[in-house]
């Protein structure tokens, strides 16, 4: 309970795991201790935010008697203490101003600057960063070509072999190699594609079966029995976009007995009814999922869906992502030539969510960073939260 007797003046603190929110007409302030949460469009209370969360500030601003005794301030303050996020201080009881570190973030949403201080793109330690690959197999992949470029990757990062490995030339020479590594590796092809990799090759492999709709039930039990004759990892990713769809899929993994499946919206053009309901993330969704400051931080500067991620497609072109321009061809290029190119001037790695209509938005740094979805549907906004 705050006194009620008539004192001076108060140093204004807030704790150091708070993460603050400001937009031009509300504030929102996040507990990454416990995900509770203080909403305010009140004016006074905006102006009281924008001054504490000054650098030159430290988290510790001075609140006069005045404003203490303003209602807007004094209830804000009060739901403030009661969350354990924030607290007042008379200045008669401190030898000077506090010191409340506020946690920032200095890059400013530029981590380009830091890879190029870093010398990252032009060195070795850009392999450390290197987490992911994705090889996109057909007729017309040349393993020839492609192998050698495996073999300048690191070892420790995941392999994916997305397609139908039967259709290309010399596939078990690629799979050889693959076993050799230490690497994660993972097919994902239809259920209509599976191949048999035990007991030849067993060497960290899993599966990733694409289930399609409609589902040809003859070739998906086939399929089902071909992986249960084997011992390695499988889940079921069912491609579903519509509800019926959807609980197919519930009832296939019932009648199969399928321990990890996951379900994926596909956006087919037609079924943006289908993604209001099911995708789109609503205000209680987007403040639902547990945050810490480094979760705030990492959505402001970089898309945690590609960073330090590459494609390579049939014909040896390579992609930070595939829905935007390549970056080379593993004929041509390097991966440190890839890599330095995507940092300089790609638009994946770093796609966050700093345009309009998430640039005014006080949830913005809340939801993660834009995903295929909002290159595909042609908007940002994949949400219920209006502005």
């Amino acid at each position: 309970m705050i006194s009620k007797k008539n004192l001076t003046n108060y140093w204004f603190t807030i704790e150091p795991y708070v993460y603050i929110c400001i937009t031009d007409n509300c504030i929102l302030l996040y507990n990454t201790l416990d995900g509770v949460f203080i909403e305010s469009d009140k004016i006074k209370v905006i102006e009281l935010l924008r001054e504490i969360v000054q650098e030159e500030n430290c988290g510790v601003v001075l609140l006069t008697n005045e404003q203490f005794k303003q209602k807007e301030i004094n209830d804000f303050i009060r739901e403030l203490r009661g969350k354990y996020m924030g607290d007042v201080i008379d200045v008669d009881l401190s030898k000077g101003k506090p010191v409340q570190l506020l946690p920032f973030f200095n890059l400013s949403g530029d981590i380009r600057a830091l890879c190029k201080k870093h010398n990252f793109a032009s060195g070795k330690k850009i392999l450390e960063f290197l987490s992911e690959i994705s090889i996109y197999v057909d007729h017309s992949t040349n393993i020839t070509n492609l192998i050698p470029f495996l073999q300048s990757l690191p070892g420790n990062l995941t392999i994916n072999v997305v397609g139908n490995l039967e259709n290309v030339v010399d596939y078990v020479e690629l799979l050889s190699f693959l076993d050799q590594l230490p690497s994660s590796k993972n097919l994902i092809c239809p259920c209509t594609n599976v191949i048999s990799l035990q007991p030849t090759f067993e060497n960290n492999f899993s599966y990733s079966v694409l289930v399609h709709f409609p589902v040809d039930m003859l070739q998906l039990g086939h399929s089902r029995q071909l992986l249960l004759n084997q011992t390695l990892p499988i889940e079921y990713v069912f491609e579903v976009s519509s509800l019926d769809d959807c609980q197919q899929a519930k009832q296939l993994v019932e009648q199969f007995g399928i321990e990890k499946y996951q379900l994926k919206p596909i956006y087919t053009g037609d079924n943006i009814d289908f993604f209001e309901e099911n995708v789109f993330l609503t205000k209680e969704d987007i403040l639902s999922t547990s945050m810490s400051i480094e979760d705030f931080f990492a959505n402001q500067a970089m898309n945690i869906y590609d960073f330090w991620k590459v494609n390579v497609m049939p014909n040896g072109d390579i992609y930070a992502n595939v829905n935007h321009l390549a970056l080379g061809n593993i004929c041509t290029h390097s991966i440190h030539e890839i890599i330095y190119k995507e940092v300089e001037e790609g638009k994946s790695w770093l796609r966050i969510r700093n345009q309009a209509p998430c640039s005014t938005c006080i949830y913005q740094w809340f939801c993660p960073p834009p995903s295929d979805y909002e290159i595909i549907i042609g908007r940002l906004d994949l949400c219920h939260v209006k502005q």
